[in-house]
C-alpha cells in the first residue's frame, strides 16, 4: 500500500490558524522544554500580494523540502510566508533555509529572512505574534 503523500506534506493554513497552532506550540515547548523555531521569508518585491506567494510557495520545490508536522502560512499584511518547526533548533531551521535558498531561484535576491528559537526568542516571538494578529 503506497503511503499517503498528503499526510507528508507541510500544513498550509490561513494566518488565524498559524497564530493559534504558535500559541499551542509555545504551550508544549514550555511543558516539555522542547525548543521550536520559526522561519520568516520577505520577498523582494513588498507589492506582491499574499496570494501570489502562496501560490509560488506551493509551486517551488521548496514546498516539498518541509515536514509533514511542520505549519505554513502567508501573512497578508506584509506580505510574510511563515513556517513553524515543532522540536527544532535554530540550527535545524538554518539548515531548512540554506536547502530553501537553493531550492528557491530567487531566495538569494533581497528576500529578508529571520529565525526565531522559542524560548531564547520568547520576546520577538511574542512581539511578532502581536504584529501578525
Amino acid at each position: 500500500m503506497e503511503p499517503n503523500r498528503e499526510a507528508a506534506q507541510p500544513l498550509l493554513v490561513s494566518a488565524e490558524e498559524f497564530l493559534s497552532r504558535l500559541a499551542d506550540e509555545i504551550e508544549r515547548s514550555d511543558r516539555y522544554e522542547h525548543p521550536f523555531t520559526i522561519l520568516t521569508l520577505r520577498p523582494p518585491d513588498s507589492s506582491r500580494a499574499a496570494a501570489n506567494l502562496k501560490a509560488e510557495w506551493l509551486e517551488s520545490s521548496a514546498s516539498g523540502l518541509t515536514r509533514g508536522c511542520d505549519v505554513i502560512a502567508t501573512l497578508e499584511h506584509e506580505p510574510i510566508l511563515v513556517i513553524l518547526l515543532p522540536e527544532t533548533d535554530v540550527s535545524g531551521a538554518a539548515s531548512l533555509l540554506e536547502r530553501l535558498r537553493l531550492a528557491m531561484d530567487d531566495l538569494d535576491q533581497d528576500w529578508n529572512y529571520g529565525l526565531f528559537e522559542y524560548p531564547q526568542n520568547e520576546r520577538q516571538l511574542r512581539e511578532f505574534m502581536k504584529e501578525a494578529a
